[in-house]
C-alpha cells in the first residue's frame, strides 16, 4: 500500500510539473506577441522567439520528463491564438515538441554541461542547441505554410530566415538565463556584487533607453551598448552577459516598435535580428573564454598548493624557500639541537604474523600519529628507515626549548605505544634514543634529496636507541644536563656504546619538577 501512495504521489508530482510547464509556455508565447511587427505581407513577426528558448531551457534542465508539459502549452497555445484550422494546430505543436528534443539530443551527444563555463559548451550551445533545431523548426513551418496557404514561394527565403533567427535568437536568449539562473545568483553572495550590479543594470539601461527610445537618438550609436554588456562577460558571468544582451533586446524591440525604424520594418527586423544575434553571441563566448581562463587558472592554482604542500612534507619551509629560489647546495650548521631515534621493538617477529598490506597499514597509522606528534610539538620529523622513526627539535628555527620539547614528545610515544598494547591486545614496545649537541643539517643532490642531519651527535642519539631498553627513553648526559630541571630522570650508569665507549646515560620517566638521579637496575633484555 504504501508503495502505491509513494507511485501516486510520485504521478501526482510530475503531472503538476507538466501542468505548470504548460501554463509557462502559454504565458511567455502570450507575451512574445507583445513584441511583434507587421510584414511585408500583413502577418505579425516576432524578432525573437521566446518559447523556443523556454522549451530548450526545461528540457535541459529536467530532461524529457517534461516534454508532455511543452506539447501541452503549446497546443493550448496554437488552439487559441492562430485561427487556423486543425492540421495546422497538429503540425506546430509536433515542431514546437521536436524542437527541442532535437536541441538536447544533439548537447547529449557532445557531453555539453548547462554551466557555459567552457568555450566548447558554447560553441555547442549556439550551434546544436539554437542553430540547428531552429533550421528543423523554420523548415519544416515555411514549408506547410507554403504547401497549404496562398503564401508565395518566392517569399520562402525570406520568410523562412526571419522563423530561423527569430528561434535562433530566443533560445541564445531565454535557454542561458535558464540554466545559468543559479550560477548568476551565486554572484550575489559577494558583499560588493549587487551594488555594482545594480550600478551597472542603471548604466545599461538607461544607455539603451538613450540609443532606441530616445526621440532625439540615432541608431548610429547601437556601438555604445557593447561595451557595457562586454563589461558582464569578464567581470560577472555568462548569467549576466545573458541578462544584459536580453535587457537591451526587450528595449530595441520596443523602441522600434512603439517609435518607429529609420528604415522599413522589414529592413529594421533584420538589423535588430542580426544586432540582437552578434550581441549575444559575442556576449556568451567572451564569458565562456573568461569562465574557462578562470577555472583553469583554479585549476593551476590548486596544482601549484598541492606541489608546494608535497614539498613542505619534504623539506621544512625555510628549505623549500631556498631551494625555490635556486640554491643547489643548502647546509647549516646549529650549535645545539635535540635528536630523537624511535624503534618498534621485535618488529620482525610482529610483521611475521601479518600480510604486507596489514603491515603497511599498521606503520602508517603509527608514524602518522607520531607525525601528528611532531606537529603539536613543534618539531622536524627528518625521516622514517624501516620500523625506525627520526626527530629533532631546533631546526629549521632555533629554539630554548628543544629538548624539552623533544622528552615531551618521547613520553607522548611511549603512552600512544601503551595504548595500542592495550587496545589491540599485541605486545607493542619502542625504544628510545636522545641526545643534544651540534649538527649540521641541509639538502645535498638533485633527485629525491631529503633534509637530514650529520655530524656526531647524530650518531649518538642513534647508538642511545639501539643500546638502549625496550619501554625506555635512554638520553646522554648532555640532554640530561638539559632537561634535569623539567623531568624526572634515571640514572642508569656506565653503558658501553659501539663506537663511543663507556658511556653515562639516563632514562626519562616523566615530566616533572623534581630532579631524580638514582641508579637503576640495568634490564636483563632488550
Amino acid at each position: 500500500m504504501a508503495n502505491v501512495l509513494s507511485s501516486v504521489k510520485h504521478l501526482g508530482r510530475r503531472w503538476l510539473g507538466v501542468l505548470a510547464v504548460a501554463i509557462g509556455y502559454v504565458i511567455v508565447a502570450k507575451l512574445s506577441y507583445q513584441f511583434s511587427f507587421l510584414f511585408s505581407n500583413g502577418e505579425p513577426v516576432l524578432p525573437i522567439w521566446p518559447p523556443a528558448g523556454y522549451s530548450q531551457g526545461v528540457v535541459l534542465l529536467a530532461g524529457a520528463s517534461l516534454v508532455p508539459g511543452i506539447t501541452l502549452g503549446s497546443l493550448m497555445f496554437t488552439l487559441t491564438s492562430s485561427g487556423l484550422d486543425w492540421h495546422w494546430n497538429i503540425v506546430a505543436v509536433a515542431n514546437n515538441t521536436l524542437q527541442p528534443l532535437i536541441g538536447l539530443w544533439l548537447l547529449r551527444r557532445v557531453g555539453f554541461i548547462n554551466s557555459l563555463s567552457r568555450i566548447k559548451d558554447v560553441g555547442a550551445f549556439i550551434g546544436l542547441g539554437a542553430v540547428a533545431p531552429a533550421i528543423f523548426s523554420a523548415t519544416v513551418g515555411i514549408t506547410y505554410f507554403c504547401l497549404t496557404t496562398p503564401m508565395a514561394w518566392a517569399t520562402y527565403p525570406v520568410a523562412w530566415f526571419s522563423w530561423w533567427i527569430s528561434n535562433v535568437t530566443g533560445v541564445v536568449l531565454i535557454t542561458s538565463l535558464m540554466i545559468t539562473w543559479h550560477q548568476g545568483m551565486r554572484r550575489l553572495r559577494n558583499f560588493y556584487a549587487p551594488p555594482l550590479i545594480g550600478l551597472w543594470l542603471a548604466v545599461l539601461i538607461a544607455l539603451s533607453w538613450y540609443v532606441f527610445c530616445s526621440s532625439d537618438s540615432h541608431y548610429s550609436l547601437n556601438y555604445m551598448i557593447f561595451p557595457v554588456v562586454m563589461w558582464a562577460a569578464l567581470r560577472l558571468s555568462p548569467f549576466w552577459a545573458a541578462l544584459g544582451s536580453a535587457i537591451v533586446t526587450v528595449i530595441a524591440t520596443w523602441g522600434i516598435i512603439k517609435i518607429g525604424a529609420s528604415t522599413d520594418h522589414n529592413l529594421a527586423l533584420l538589423y535588430l535580428q542580426a544586432y540582437i544575434c552578434v550581441l549575444t553571441f559575442t556576449a556568451l563566448i567572451l564569458a565562456g573564454v573568461v569562465a574557462e581562463r578562470e577555472q583553469a587558472r583554479l585549476a593551476l592554482q590548486e596544482e601549484k598548493e598541492k606541489s608546494e604542500q608535497l614539498l613542505l612534507n619534504i623539506l621544512p619551509l625555510p628549505i623549500a624557500t631556498r631551494l625555490k629560489q635556486g640554491r643547489s647546495t643548502i647546509a647549516d650548521h646549529f650549535a645545539e639541537v635535540t635528536v630523537m631515534f624511535a624503534d618498534i621493538v621485535e618488529f620482525t617477529q610482529l610483521s611475521e604474523h601479518l600480510s604486507p598490506q596489514d603491515l603497511v597499514a599498521l606503520l602508517n597509522d603509527i608514524f602518522s600519529q607520531f607525525d601528528h606528534m611532531a606537529e603539536q610539538h613543534q618539531l622536524e620529523k627528518i625521516k622514517t628507515i624501516g620500523d625506525a622513526y627520526m626527530v629533532v627539535g631546533g631546526i629549521p628555527h632555533e629554539r630554548g626549548d628543544h629538548a624539552q620539547a623533544v622528552a615531551d614528545m618521547a613520553l607522548d610515544m611511549q603512552a600512544m605505544a601503551q595504548a595500542f598494547s592495550d587496545r589491540t591486545g599485541q605486545s607493542f614496545r619502542l625504544r628510545i634514543g636522545i641526545n643534544t649537541g651540534p649538527v649540521v643539517a641541509g639538502v645535498i643532490g638533485t633527485k629525491k634529496f631529503i633534509y637530514d642531519l650529520w655530524g656526531d651527535t647524530v650518531n649518538t642519539a642513534s647508538r642511545m636507541e639501539s643500546f638502549g631498553v625496550a619501554e625506555h627513553i635512554q638520553v646522554t648526559e648532555t640532554t640530561y644536563q638539559c632537561l634535569k630541571d623539567t623531568h624526572a630522570l634515571d640514572l642508569r650508569g656506565e653503558v658501553w656504546v659501539k663506537g663511543k665507549g663507556h658511556m653515562r646515560t639516563y632514562f626519562l620517566r616523566q615530566k616533572s619538577s623534581v630532579t631524580v638521579a638514582r641508579p637503576v637496575p640495568k634490564p636483563a633484555s632488550r
